[in-house]
């Protein structure tokens, strides 16, 4: 029963997305204006649970061919004998309809854009479709349904208007998320060929596979320097608190890492994690900072006030100007 549980958990990989999921929907909402409410924290767990369905489905579709590469089968639980193929399948589509019916809370919007979202993670592994071995098909499925569908969700949960807010930073989820498509493929690129599974890396090989990840990477971030410097969707201190956060982070891996890696995408590794859990903490400060500051304003003002009017100096007053409690209180 133990080993089946720890199964389970480990089939979820949550360490893998959950602060990357964090930073597409808090931008989802920045970009639209959203405030620190129980709509945020219900379309968060929604695209938490999406994205665990995307890599649980995976894992479940994928065990036959983790089994013949011994890192991979150790790493994926239903390859490692820890849960059955049938108990994972239904743990993967039980978490899927609770994600779907968090969507349905948030209006139809957000319901139609979860339920394609969980369509093409369920796509993007099913053995007689498998978008993720169809060349070019995979960078566009991965990049909408672990980035660019999360971040929509978000945004149509607080508005439903377009502009530049929403292209700018839609673009840049797609496109490090594409970034980061050809990465595990260039990672995985001898495990899948030996599977034979065909995907973008596999036909144009490790070089220019290398290229796109780079280009992609490029556009991802042009898009995120529009969005800070030219739309403004966050202001400089998120940037810097990003940054240092990054720094902080990022140090350990960079004293330890001594190899000189010849490939831009493979060297960056490293510090992959670092910038997205920077990243997910400035973008919850800057989130929950406003709502934070008012509540505790509220609170420090009508605790002050109503110490003021609990002095036996202030009733005279109260009778004289026929004040109501909770008048005098509006003025602090």
């Amino acid at each position: 029963m133990k080993a089946s549980i720890n199964g389970l958990i480990r089939l979820t990989r949550y360490r893998e997305y959950l602060s990357f999921v964090v930073v597409s929907t808090s931008l989802g909402a920045i970009a639209a204006y959203g405030q620190f409410s129980w709509q945020l924290g219900i379309v968060l767990l929604a695209n938490e649970l999406a994205v665990a369905f995307a890599f649980m489905i995976n894992d479940v579709e994928d065990a036959v061919d983790d089994a013949l590469d011994a890192a991979k089968a150790q790493r994926n639980p239903v390859s490692a004998g820890m849960i059955s193929y049938r108990a994972a399948y239904i743990a993967s589509f039980i978490v899927a309809a609770l994600s779907a019916a968090l969507y349905a809370l948030l209006g139809m919007g957000p319901f139609v854009i979860g339920t394609v979202c969980l369509l093409i993670a369920f796509l993007y592994s099913w053995r007689p479709v498998r978008l993720k071995a169809i060349p070019f098909v995979d960078l566009i499925s991965h990049a909408l349904m672990l980035a660019g569908l999360q971040f929509a969700a978000a945004y149509f949960t607080f508005s439903s208007t377009l502009g530049p807010r929403f292209f700018w930073l839609f673009l840049m989820s797609v496109g490090i998320s594409a970034y980061g498509e050809l990465f595990n493929e260039l990672r995985d690129l001898e495990g899948d060929r030996r599977a034979g599974v065909t995907h973008t890396a596999s036909v144009l090989g490790p070089r220019a596979a290398g290229r796109l990840a780079t280009v992609c990477l490029a556009i991802g971030l042009f898009a995120a320097f529009v969005s800070l410097f030219i739309v403004q969707i966050v202001p400089p201190w998120v940037l810097v608190l990003v940054t240092v956060s990054a720094l902080i982070l990022a140090l350990r891996p960079l004293l330890s890492s001594r190899r000189k890696e010849s490939s831009f995408v493979v060297g960056s590794a490293p510090f992959h994690k670092p910038v997205e859990i920077a990243a997910a903490f400035a973008l919850t400060v800057r989130v929950v900072a406003p709502w934070a500051t008012s509540t505790a304003s509220t609170v420090a003002h009508s605790s002050f006030g109503a110490l003021v009017l609990a002095q036996p100096w202030m009733q005279p007053l109260i009778r004289l100007f026929q004040f109501q409690p909770d008048q005098i209180l509006r003025l602090f």
